[in-house]
C-alpha cells in the first residue's frame, strides 16, 4: 500500500469512483456505508481514477470480478472534495487494476469519526447522482 509522498494525488477535479454493491443500496438509494472504510478496510477507502477509469468501464470490471448481473452504480467524489473533508488519496495501482487509488480515512481519527467524514463523502457522491449506468436506466 503506497501511502507516500511520491503516490500522494494533487487536489484535484478529478472524480474517484466508487462500485456499489447491491447490498449497500436501500430501496433503490445509496448507502453512506458505500463512502465509509470497513474494519477489514483499516482505514483506508478503496476507489478508481476516472482519468485512468471511465465510470462505464469500472461498472463493468467490477460486474464480472464480482460475478454480478448488477449492481448499485457506480458513483463519485473528486479528490478536491476528499481534501476539504480532511481526506488524502493516493494512487495505488494493484495487479488487475492501474486506476486502483486508497484514501486515507486514518487522519480524521477512530471508526466513530471515519464514519462521520464517510457520511459526508457520501453526500457529495449522492448530490453529484450516479455515474453509471445513468440515472434514467435501472441500476
Amino acid at each position: 500500500m503506497p501511502i507516500n509522498d511520491q503516490s500522494l494525488l494533487p487536489a484535484s477535479d478529478e472524480l474517484l469512483t466508487r462500485q456499489v454493491h447491491p447490498s449497500q443500496m436501500t430501496e433503490g438509494r445509496l448507502s453512506s456505508r458505500s463512502f465509509t472504510p470497513t474494519d477489514k478496510d483499516a482505514g483506508h477507502l478503496s476507489a478508481d481514477r476516472e482519468s485512468l477509469l471511465s465510470p462505464r468501464d469500472a461498472y463493468e470490471s467490477y460486474l464480472q470480478r464480482k460475478k454480478l448481473t448488477e449492481a448499485g452504480g457506480t458513483w463519485g467524489v473528486s479528490i478536491q472534495e476528499f481534501v476539504i473533508l480532511g481526506l488524502a488519496s493516493y494512487a495505488d495501482p494493484i495487479p488487475d487494476n492501474s486506476a486502483h487509488v486508497l484514501v486515507d480515512f486514518t487522519s480524521v481519527g477512530d471508526a466513530k469519526k471515519q464514519q462521520t467524514v464517510g457520511k459526508l463523502a457520501y453526500a457529495k457522491a449522492k448530490a453529484r447522482g450516479r455515474l453509471h449506468p445513468p440515472p434514467d436506466s435501472a441500476a
